[in-house]
């Protein structure tokens, strides 16, 4: 079909920008933090994004609690991820963005449509503009952000992408090498793992776990962890039902590590992976403080950053993500093994 950008749909209630060109359909929620609610594969009809089938989305004032009103698809975080305490002010729980009504400003051309969208956060003082584009014949949704801080002082922060993906035992998670770190306060299923390891192979009750592989939800599986050191900036995930593969691009000197929250069954009976760009960590905003980890923005400055989602068939695992967004899979390439990563790793 032809592209277009439309805002006559709703979703439950809320309005709709809808973003499509003949690989992807984008459905964007400015009323509900500019959530993108869904991301469809339009030759599949495979709807990429978890959207929870217990809560529908809504609009939410900053006093509600993430968990308890999450409905899915791909939030933001900002400037922190639980409450905390920032230069002497009480920030909410998952930050002020999630919650927001952001304007919107849809645009076209004979080549792309897209969203402009802005929000002014109501403690922090800092302005943050997305812009959300599709290019004809692309498989892929190009992201610009650009965050002003207009307060007085210099401002501290966390910043996370927050994409839930819809996964099963037929899906995989890939990640470029890194040291995973886990939260000691939210061990999960993960609890007899060692503190820190190579990813992807860890040990659980004494017995080897491949993370790649997502558990089926008879498991009962929680995990939840920090991927530090990353030196490529990507993260991907895989369903070898289809064999259909997609995942971010994003620059490492921005965000420096990417978390991973995967419920396969184990959390609230949900089954869901939320593999997560970060600025820093870990979630505690005085710990991350105390490790050096913070982002701070100067009275006026403004950072800016590219993210690229880009989807690829015919894919049984991803090997890295190109600076265009192209998701590789190294045609001569074994699956590594555990003695692999020790030799890469030393």
């Amino acid at each position: 079909m032809d592209m277009c950008v439309s805002t006559d749909l709703r979703c439950c209630g809320l309005e709709v920008v809808l973003l499509q060109n003949d690989l992807l359909k984008v459905e964007i929620l400015p009323e509900a933090g500019a959530k993108v609610w869904q991301i469809t594969y339009m030759p599949l009809n495979a709807q990429l994004l978890w959207n929870n089938p217990q809560i529908d989305p809504t609009t939410h004032t900053v006093r509600d609690c993430y968990d308890d009103v999450w409905s899915g698809g791909w939030d933001e975080l900002f400037p922190n991820d639980e409450e905390a305490f920032i230069a002497g002010k009480r920030y909410p729980d998952h930050g002020e963005l999630w919650s927001g009504r952001w304007e919107a400003q849809p645009f076209a051309s004979v080549d792309e449509v897209g969203v402009k969208l802005r929000f002014r956060t109501p403690v922090s003082s800092v302005l943050l503009e997305k812009t959300i584009t599709l290019r004809r014949g692309s498989a892929c949704v190009f992201f610009s952000h650009r965050l002003t801080n207009e307060a007085m002082e210099p401002f501290p922060f966390l910043w996370k992408l927050h994409p839930a993906f819809a996964v099963s035992a037929a899906h995989r998670i890939d990640f470029p090498p890194m040291r995973v770190v886990r939260e000691m306060a939210f061990s999960g299923t993960l609890e007899t793992a060692p503190e820190q390891f190579e990813w992807p192979y860890t040990t659980v009750n004494g017995q080897e776990v491949d993370l790649r592989n997502v558990p089926g939800s008879e498991q009962k599986q929680l995990h939840f962890f920090y991927g530090t050191g990353i030196q490529s900036g990507w993260c991907a995930i895989t369903n070898a039902a289809n064999r259909l593969s997609c995942g971010l691009r994003f620059d490492p000197e921005v965000f420096s590590c990417c978390w991973l929250f995967g419920s396969y069954g184990g959390w609230r009976d949900l089954n869901v992976a939320v593999l997560e760009p970060c600025t820093g960590y870990p979630l505690n905003f005085d710990a991350m403080m105390a490790a050096g980890r913070e982002k701070v923005l100067a009275p006026g400055e403004t950072m800016t950053t590219e993210v690229i989602f880009s989807v690829q068939p015919n894919r049984d695992w991803v090997s890295y993500i190109d600076e265009n967004g192209i998701i590789v899979q190294e045609a001569d390439a074994e699956l590594p093994t555990r003695e692999m990563v020790s030799q890469d790793h030393g």
